[in-house]
């Protein structure tokens, strides 16, 4: 009986030796990829879009890599850090599509739930390119970024399911309604002061 035991202990011992290794990886890289991800929207506002491209790309390939290795350990996957880096760096790639007139990202790549965070979240920085445009006297159409933001909040109303389903989707969409109110009244502003 002991000799089995201690058998079995090796084997123990081996796996969640490995698994502790990786999770300890993982917090590192998806650290990272939270922070460059962040760097990349701080980019996008600046203007340098080449580079917060890049950053958007780099961090995209690093999830994809973590990803697959988490796989195998669904108590590390589903912890909520992959969550949170994958939602920022899906944030920041639907703030750069948008911000440049291109369609937003496609969801084959990423986590559903994740996703719909993450574009829920990019209205934010929408709000903070126009309120910026607006300052600058920029020549865009503040009511083509308005109706986008509009047909974002209305896709994000369909999925009203629980919280422990959608990790708290709906405190989410809540914030956005206020974003998407507030922005409408500053714009609607900014016409009529004639600054336009």
């Amino acid at each position: 009986m002991e000799k089995k035991l201690k058998k079995i202990e090796k084997k123990i011992l081996k796996f969640l030796e490995k698994e502790d290794n990786l999770r300890e990886e993982a917090l590192k890289v998806l650290r990272e990829i939270t922070r460059k991800s962040s760097y990349a929207i701080k980019k996008i506002h600046s203007g340098d879009f080449k580079k917060g491209k890049k950053e958007v790309e780099n961090c995209i390939k690093k999830l994809k890599l973590i990803k697959r290795k988490l796989k195998k350990y669904p108590e590390i996957y589903y912890q909520g850090f992959l969550h949170q880096a994958e939602k920022e760096v899906i944030e920041a790639k639907a703030t750069l599509a948008i911000i440049e007139k291109k369609e937003i990202p496609d969801i084959e790549e990423f986590d559903p739930v994740s996703y719909l965070h993450g574009i829920c979240e990019s209205l934010g920085e929408i709000r903070r390119y126009l309120l910026d445009s607006m300052r600058k006297k920029e020549k865009i159409d503040f009511e083509k970024y308005l109706e986008i933001m509009d047909e974002i909040y209305t896709f994000l109303l369909s999925f009203q399911y629980p919280d422990a389903i959608t990790r708290s989707l709906r405190k989410q969409i809540d914030y956005a309604r206020g974003i998407l109110e507030k922005t409408r009244g500053e714009i609607t502003t900014y016409y009529l002061s004639g600054k336009k």
